[in-house]
């Protein structure tokens, strides 16, 4: 009686590869297996492969936004800092993400309702576009 660790002698058609239709060993020998791997954005030397431009936002002189845009950089100015200045910027920004996040759950709590909500938030939306207003 043969082992447990010796191999069992095959008996009608025997696959030794994954399940699924079995294919024809190519003229080199071998099959030929193509890698899906993830698509990632770098190329083959570490470097970014280039994204295209975003639009850039364009706000008309004179109008809501630019005046909004114009007073939240003379408060900044006052402070000795700009919204031109991109540490700056990415700060404001992520204070005012944080203030959409409290707003959010705000409305989540039903502290404040939808409409007031939306104003708030369009509110937000507004001050956190002022540094591209620039």
């Amino acid at each position: 009686m043969p082992s447990s660790a010796e191999p069992a002698p095959p008996t009608g058609i025997h696959h030794t590869g994954p399940p699924g239709p079995t294919t024809t060993p190519s003229a080199t020998g071998g099959n030929r297996v193509i890698p899906f791997g993830r698509r990632t954005t770098r190329t083959g030397r570490g470097r970014r492969t280039p994204q295209p431009a975003q639009p850039e936002r364009v706000v008309a002189p004179g109008s809501p936004e630019q005046r909004l845009a114009e007073t939240a950089e003379a408060w900044f100015l006052k402070r000795g800092t700009s919204l031109t200045d991109d540490t700056t910027a990415d700060t404001y920004r992520a204070t005012l993400d944080l203030v959409q996040l409290m707003l959010d759950g705000s409305l989540h709590e039903q502290i404040v309702g939808a409409d007031e909500h939306r104003h708030l938030s369009g509110m937000v939306r507004g001050l956190r576009d002022a540094p591209d207003a620039l």
